[in-house]
């Protein structure tokens, strides 16, 4: 069985194929198209600007999804558009213009996505833990215990709106790395995940995928494991905040369209590593999106029985 979904993210869209087989989920397509959506918007609105270039991209992926002969297709959409004001204008602008209807899924629901793709990797190796997805617009958190969820959370801070509320430059200095831990901290407290000591991290997301790279590029981290530590990601930030420009170089070479949202990135998932005291940070290649097949494909057999 084919399945796709089209992933509409603060800075990114994503069209992904996938086939379902004999309970494995394997990628066949991916294509993905910079929209920096985030950056289009004024007063909490997405200008008129930003809407036409959301509108291009759906369309050359519904043109692309056509000739593939693809129905079974899901569009949905995350922080990037769930927080905006005139989040149900474009709703129906796109459902006019495209006859597409995208699904908005609520913070909840993207954290327990999130958490559901990790899990049926079967690379979920233990019992307790915290999983957080770090998106350019907002962060998921989710507690789990037996390997169920028991507190999830979004808190309204990612990779890409902290670059823009506290980064003055290319790279954010020492102060302001710390008023975006100092952000994430407050966030994290008022949320509805309650602090737990746990040794197991499970990172989902691009950003998260970036800085492993990184680490691995300019050899802080030496082996080919999906786990890093704190104290990797600590020494990369001592370095980056000292401009060492070594490091400046390896992460353009590695990850150029990256390289302003690595750091509050970084950030973000340095601390809340910190906040639950994290041994080891488990690096995951699935995402929102495969949580998301997982559910239709769950729907349907439901159906089907």
């Amino acid at each position: 069985m084919i399945y796709s979904v089209v992933d509409i993210g603060s800075n990114t869209i994503r069209l992904q194929l996938y086939q379902y087989k004999k309970g494995k989920l394997k990628t066949i397509i991916s294509k993905k198209k910079t929209a920096g959506l985030i950056s289009y918007k004024e007063n909490n609105k997405l200008n008129d600007e930003g809407i036409q270039t959301l509108l291009s991209i759906l369309k050359s992926f519904k043109k692309n999804l056509i000739q593939l002969k693809v129905d079974n297709v899901c569009y949905f959409a995350t922080a990037s558009i769930r927080n905006l004001k005139n989040s149900d204008d474009i709703l129906q602008l796109i459902k006019e213009e495209l006859n597409i209807d995208i699904y908005l899924l609520e913070s909840k629901t993207e954290a327990m996505m999130s958490f559901n793709a990790v899990k049926n990797s079967g690379k979920m190796t233990s019992d307790e833990g915290i999983l957080c997805d770090v998106g350019g617009g907002s962060s998921e958190i989710v507690y789990f215990n037996n390997r169920t969820p028991q507190e999830l959370t979004s808190i309204d801070i990612g990779s890409l709106n902290s670059y823009y509320k506290y980064v003055s430059v290319m790279l954010p200095s020492t102060s302001e790395c710390e008023a975006i831990r100092n952000d994430v901290l407050e966030k994290i407290k008022k949320s509805e995940v309650n602090k737990h000591t746990v040794t197991h991290l499970y990172a989902v997301g691009g950003t998260i995928r970036a800085i492993k790279k990184v680490l691995e590029h300019i050899c802080i981290k030496e082996d080919k494991t999906s786990i890093i530590t704190p104290a990797m990601l600590k020494k990369l930030q001592s370095e980056l905040n000292k401009n060492n420009k070594e490091y400046f170089t390896k992460i353009l070479q590695v990850k150029a369209e990256r390289i302003h949202t690595l750091v509050p990135g970084l950030v973000i998932i340095a601390t809340i590593a910190e906040y639950f005291n994290i041994k080891q940070i488990h690096v995951s290649h699935k995402t929102v999106r495969e949580g998301v097949v997982y559910s239709i494909i769950e729907n349907d057999k439901n159906d089907n029985e």
